[in-house]
């Protein structure tokens, strides 16, 4: 706010010996306070009311065709629906449904051979089971064994978080934070539907929650590669099951 300087000239004749203008000097002081005080008031309120309205996700105008889109009525788009030892893939009126019971990770690429670059990918999920450390997520930009990539994911306790995953120098799996786990109240609660958006242009990754901007960050690693959907079952938990409804991926915004 901008700095106010008040200079308060008066004749004061000697005979009054200054007893007019004194009392108008603490008038004229107290009224400055008092804007002062109102008006910074006023621009922490409109700060405050800034800091705690999220970005909406933007949304392309007119809207393009899809680079992919499934709401899973069916398997036409050939995702791979097996069980095995300890997880368990369904496509069934709801959705298609990942479980693991094994405390590991169940992935599911998409069912295409295309590989992405620059898009805008949403994914409504319901996740039905699961503690805090079981997750739900997304791979972006991954090679073809998901050794490099990008993970977005979402824990049972309305967590989420970002990561880069690769192979260090001795070959072994890595994974380093660039989002650390965080609680959002944006985040609905098991059994629940939710719906991640993930934008990538260039070096930029956007994490949207339901349609609110949450994270965003800047990383030149990865620049294009295969998007899959995964659970993962922690430690601590006899399983987590997740149902996706719907999953869709747009050309980048320009």
């Amino acid at each position: 706010m901008g700095y106010f300087t008040f200079k308060v000239r008066k004749y004061v004749s000697k005979q009054r010996k200054y007893s007019l203008a004194v009392p108008v000097l603490l008038l004229l002081s107290s009224t400055v306070v008092f804007v002062v005080g109102y008006l910074w008031a006023s621009m922490d309120a409109m700060q405050t009311t800034r800091r705690s309205t999220p970005t909406l996700i933007p949304s392309p105008s007119p809207t393009p065709r899809p680079l992919f889109v499934d709401t899973f009525v069916d398997n036409s788009k050939g995702w791979y629906i097996n069980d095995g030892s300890g997880y368990t893939r369904i496509l069934g009126t709801d959705g298609l449904t990942l479980a693991v019971i094994n405390h590991k990770e169940l992935t599911e690429s998409l069912p295409t051979n295309a590989t992405f670059d620059d898009f805008v990918l949403t994914a409504t999920f319901t996740l039905r089971q699961a503690d805090e450390n079981d997750s739900v997520g997304l791979y972006v930009r991954g090679d073809s064994n998901l050794d490099h990539d990008y993970r977005v994911e979402v824990f049972g306790d309305n967590r989420y978080a970002v990561s880069k995953q690769f192979l260090d120098s001795d070959n072994n799996f890595a994974s380093t934070f660039l989002a650390p786990p965080t609680y959002t109240t944006l985040l609905k609660p098991l059994g629940q539907p939710n719906t991640l958006a993930v934008t990538m242009k260039g070096a930029s990754l956007r994490l949207f929650i339901n349609n609110r901007a949450v994270y965003a960050v800047t990383d030149t690693d990865y620049t294009h590669g295969q998007i899959a959907l995964f659970v993962e079952n922690g430690t601590t938990s006899d399983g987590v099951t997740a149902t996706f409804s719907r999953v869709t991926v747009y050309p980048a915004l320009s």
